[in-house]
């Protein structure tokens, strides 16, 4: 059984490089320490729940976007591939973007340790998790073989 392929990430730089601000957010959705030097617990770090290559763990939890008519307090932790072409975004598509992931639904940060940004910061997080596409589109390490051929 096969799917339809994911297209190539747009918000990703042709050469595959990230830019400045995707380089930054990825430092945040990789810290273990808040801005002011404490440790972010382990549950709490972007990275636990979404590991790459596919940005998800796999596994239920509960990160605080619980709605009254919700029947379950667990969701199943989702992959972040290619996730700027994927919006409204949490469990039940309240969040219109990103950014209102934790700027009006994740106050509580049961949804990642991200009180402690500024603006920049957390916009430098978001442009990170833009820049996240299908591991196919990854840049692989080639390798070069030479064969030598003797002449008599």
């Amino acid at each position: 059984m096969s799917g339809i392929p994911n297209p190539p990430n747009l918000q990703y730089n042709p050469d595959g490089e990230l830019t400045d601000a995707q380089r930054r957010g990825k430092e945040i959705f990789e810290r273990t320490h808040d801005i002011n030097g404490f440790e972010i617990p382990v549950f709490n770090r972007c990275v636990t729940c979404h590991p790459a290559p596919y940005f998800t763990n796999k596994k239920m939890t509960d990160v605080g976007t619980l709605a009254a008519s919700d029947d379950s307090i667990f969701f199943d932790t989702p992959h972040l591939n290619n996730i700027v072409y994927s919006p409204p975004y949490l469990h039940d598509g309240r969040a219109a973007s990103l950014e209102e992931i934790w700027t009006l639904y994740g106050k509580t940060e049961q949804h990642g340790a991200v009180n402690d940004l500024n603006k920049i910061q957390l916009n430098d997080l978001v442009e990170y998790l833009k820049s996240l596409r299908d591991e196919e589109y990854e840049k692989k390490e080639t390798k070069t073989f030479s064969a030598s051929v003797g002449h008599k």
